[in-house]
């Protein structure tokens, strides 16, 4: 059996990401497993990243401003996961096509196991927003864990 070291649970701040988290760091206190969340956000397809905007007074550019919510956003996730106790080593924000990234990261930094939520979305509306969950399963060396939120049905 394979030893559960080191899990890494990529978020976009959903309720369904959120239940793969739960379940992860279940997994993490049985194993004594370190549990890392990362976030990943890819800058528009159609507006250069490089365009300035103006915030408050202050210019940055489309990438600045992005990250920067990207950033704010985890921070915020992970301090109401971790008041209810759970056991976060690491959070991280990246930048790119997030299911790359996702299995980029798992594969350098030596994750033992990817715990990721799902929509579930199936028919047209998969076939239109794709799968993040779904490339990571096919993509990823180590084992991945899929979380579908409970429907409470």
């Amino acid at each position: 059996m394979q030893q559960l070291r080191r899990i890494l649970v990529p978020v976009d701040f959903s309720t369904c990401s959120r239940a793969a988290l739960d379940r992860a760091a279940t997994l993490a206190k049985s194993f004594g497993a370190t549990l890392d969340v990362i976030h990943v956000w890819e800058a528009p397809a159609f507006i250069a990243p490089e365009a300035m905007v103006g915030v408050a007074g202050n210019s940055q550019t489309l990438s600045q401003l992005a990250r920067e919510h990207a950033e704010r956003g985890l921070r915020e996730f992970v301090e109401a996961a971790r008041e209810e106790g759970l056991p976060i080593d690491k959070a991280f924000v990246e930048q790119g096509d997030a299911a790359k990234v996702i299995v980029d990261v798992a594969d350098r930094d030596g994750y033992d196991m990817i715990a990721v939520g799902t929509h579930g979305r199936t028919g047209f509306a998969h076939l239109l927003l794709g799968s993040v969950a779904e490339k990571v399963v096919r993509r990823s060396q180590c084992p991945v864990l899929t979380v579908r939120e409970s429907t409470g049905s």
